[in-house]
């Protein structure tokens, strides 16, 4: 069982206060060494899913640095449109802060200018995550002309209410090789690399139905979901440190296998291990409460069989060499 831990590495900003464009700070990239620390203790890879603010920073970026130079560890690129160059502060509405709802081709000039700047520094990505879980045609289409090999963007069977969000209501947890449509001999895979959020009972699909139903009709009001969540008749799990309780996540790792899952794949922000910045973590203690899960988890996961730690890129040339 392939098993990677994620961050989306980020400025931090008050995010009750929407996506500003100058008012936010990389505290929280100075102080990942206590995670990062954990995440070497237990044998653990990890991918930093990292965007243009902290490589910007000198001492973020220096941070940076500093974690590739360990073991198991891969800098992946992330994108906030709001507060990457260019036209950073044109727009910082909602439906801008999805990178493929802007024009596409400032989408890729935003691509570009985050790439270009991680190459200057010495990096050079292979994996990537949208901001607020944001992919498509354009970023794809960016990432397969620049050698990327794994795209980590999707949150399968999920949405969000905020105007101009992705629908991955109908997208499942299967990894998905993306083609070049130019490219008749595609010698290395692009490949989609969906989060792990999925129910807790097969077959997924029928049960994705039958909650999209709910969640669409009056019986919304009735609480069914909770009710069915509460009394063990299924439920969602995602693998997300900051949002899923312990209890859940641990019944998933120990079912993933009977799940047929196709890896396990855990997320968190940079700025929920630090306090004030985001609702998961704005009192010290619910810092520690994220930091007290993770650690269960991964005393967990070290006494699975057959337990093999990966980056996302190392996930997705396994797929690519077993395709």
């Amino acid at each position: 069982m392939k098993i990677a831990i994620t961050i989306d590495t980020e400025e931090g900003w008050k995010w009750d206060d929407g996506f500003p464009v100058r008012e936010h700070d990389i505290e929280n990239i100075l102080r990942l060494d206590r995670f990062h620390d954990l995440c070497q203790r237990y044998g653990l890879s990890t991918t930093y899913f990292t965007n243009h603010a902290v490589f910007a920073e000198p001492e973020s970026a220096a941070v940076m640095a500093s974690l590739a130079a360990t073991g198991s560890t891969e800098i992946g690129m992330h994108l906030h449109p709001w507060i990457t160059p260019p036209n950073a502060s044109d727009d910082n509405s909602c439906h801008a802060s999805f990178l493929e709802n802007l024009p596409s081709e400032l989408a890729t000039e935003k691509l570009a200018t985050t790439y270009r700047l991680m190459r200057e520094q010495g990096f050079q990505p292979t994996s990537f995550r949208g901001g607020r879980y944001s992919t498509g045609e354009t970023t794809q289409k960016f990432l397969l002309e620049h050698g990327f090999v794994a795209d980590a963007s999707v949150c399968p069977f999920s949405t969000w209410t905020d105007p101009g969000a992705p629908d991955y209501r109908d997208t499942d947890e299967r990894p998905q090789r993306i083609s070049d449509p130019q490219v008749s001999d595609q010698k290395t895979g692009l490949w989609s690399i969906p989060l792990t959020r999925v129910f807790s009972r097969r077959p997924f699909a029928s049960w994705n139905r039958c909650f999209k139903f709910i969640e669409n009709t009056p019986l919304t009001h009735a609480r069914l979901i909770g009710i069915m969540e509460k009394t063990g008749i299924a439920r969602k799990i995602w693998l997300n440190f900051e949002s899923e309780p312990l209890a859940p996540m641990q019944w998933l790792i120990k079912n993933a296998v009977r799940l047929k899952l196709p890896y396990l794949c855990f997320t968190i922000h940079s700025s929920s291990l630090s306090t004030g910045l985001n609702p998961y973590s704005h009192k010290p203690e619910q810092v520690e409460k994220i930091f007290y899960n993770i650690e269960q988890t991964f005393k967990l996961l070290i006494t699975l069989e057959n337990f093999e730690p990966a980056t996302i890129s190392e996930i997705s040339h396994f797929l690519e060499s077993g395709k």
